[in-house]
């Protein structure tokens, strides 16, 4: 009892301390004539689609998350222990594999479909990170089997996931351009973040780091910030409805993969990356 009353504790301070932060930026910007950087309509959209995140994340904390991993870490070789070291592995772990679960929600069709609700907005603010997948909490822990079967037991790997998504929400910003060299070089920040925001043709599936960018540039997928960024998706969706952000390419995919054609037609239009479906119907024309 005393562990869940620390942690509702614990989110209510972050959650406070978010709140505090957009409430800064939007004044900030309204006292410097840029009122455009917010939208009443857009933020609400955003805090929907937490508030259905966290509905959704709950059930998967009950369903998925500590049943399973912790079966995992039951049957795993358990090569690390509680203490300091097998701490800062596990922050470093699960950033490696929120790397991973990333990258694929930007170049599997049916994960970007779960994904791409934190992308539509055509704003960078504070109030654009809580502009969250609501189904991404019952899909996100497959990535950190390999961390149980190690021997981290789940509520740490919950622990440092929320960590890293805490961190995550400060470098949805404008406020700061560019940050010192060293830093820029090792941690994800709001240059390299609005990067992975942007539609600009050079910036479109890089920048997928969570805390670290070294991630991006050990396996390929970092760039700079050079031009300005045009955030959004390809296909904008004008809407502000948050049942629609967060299902609307559900339909699509629906719609693509009950059109007569062979099974591996159908695994493609489902797996392969959002833009072989585009590709595979200017074939069929």
């Amino acid at each position: 009892m005393d562990d869940k009353i620390l942690e509702l504790k614990t989110t209510l301070v972050i959650y406070l301390a978010f709140a505090v932060s957009i409430a800064f930026e939007l004044w900030y910007w309204r006292r410097r004539g840029h009122g455009d950087k917010y939208d009443l309509k857009d933020s609400l959209a955003n805090y929907a689609l937490l508030a259905m995140q966290v509905l959704l994340g709950e059930l998967g904390k009950i369903f998925f998350i500590v049943t399973c991993l912790d079966w995992v870490r039951a049957h795993g070789v358990n090569v690390l222990g509680e203490n300091w070291y097998s701490a800062l592995l596990a922050f470093l772990g699960v950033d490696l594999a929120y790397y991973w679960f990333h990258r694929m929600s930007h170049r599997s069709r049916w994960l970007w479909a779960i994904h791409v609700s934190h992308h539509s907005s055509e704003l960078m603010n504070f109030s654009t990170a809580l502009r969250q997948p609501p189904l991404e909490h019952l899909l996100d822990w497959v990535w950190f089997i390999g961390l149980a079967w190690l021997g981290l037991p789940a509520k740490t790997i919950l622990l440092m996931y929320g960590l890293n998504l805490t961190y995550q929400f400060f470098i949805h910003t404008e406020l700061i351009y560019k940050l010192p060299r060293w830093i820029e070089y090792v941690l994800n920040t709001p240059s390299h973040h609005r990067v992975h925001h942007g539609r600009n043709a050079e910036y479109l599936d890089m920048n997928y780091g969570g805390v670290f960018i070294v991630w991006d540039r050990l396996f390929g997928s970092f760039i700079e910030e050079r031009a300005p960024v045009e955030y959004g998706i390809l296909k904008p969706i004008h809407s502000t409805n948050p049942f629609y952000v967060g299902f609307h390419l559900w339909a699509d995919l629906w719609r693509d993969v009950n059109r007569p054609s062979s099974l591996i037609t159908k695994l493609k239009l489902f797996f392969a990356p959002p833009g072989w479906a585009e590709e595979y119907r200017l074939k069929e024309q």
